[in-house]
């Protein structure tokens, strides 16, 4: 098994503990994410605040579950659902989420750069129409 996908297991096992410190230990100090709609983190200690911590705010039981991880070299690729129960309140760079109670179960892909043993580097796919539909803030499709 690579090094990079063994970094990504530990830091996934570490988000769904909710285990921030250790979370945070497997990322560079200059990380830099990259989100839909240009959302963009730059700097571990951003990333702890505004990712980790608004996440966790957001919907204490948050999790991954199905994970599928890929590797080439210093590259995993994660395919996999993030549920959760939308309690608390979504911080989001261009607003804030007040919370609905809305079960979320969607899709992600996730592209994690590691270097020397760390996560440098993170950008993350998904779709924002299905996960504003989920939470009732846009009207969805109804079953047939």
């Amino acid at each position: 098994m690579s090094e990079a996908k063994k970094v990504l297991e530990r830091a996934i096992e570490c988000w769904n503990a909710t285990d921030r410190d250790s979370w945070a230990a497997l990322y560079t100090d200059d990380v830099v994410y990259e989100g839909p709609g240009g959302a963009r983190i730059a700097g571990l200690e951003n990333l702890k605040e505004r990712y980790f911590d608004a996440l966790l705010t957001a919907a204490a039981d948050r999790g991954r579950k199905d994970v599928v991880l890929f590797t080439d070299g210093d590259y995993v690729v994660e395919q996999a659902r993030y549920n959760g129960t939308h309690t608390g309140t979504w911080r989001r760079p261009e607003a804030e989420i007040p919370a609905t109670g809305k079960e979320l179960d969607f899709p992600f892909v996730g592209v994690f750069r590691v270097d020397d043993g760390k996560i440098a580097s993170i950008r993350i796919y998904y779709d924002q129409v299905e996960v504003f539909t989920q939470l009732g803030l846009l009207p969805g499709a109804t079953a047939s």
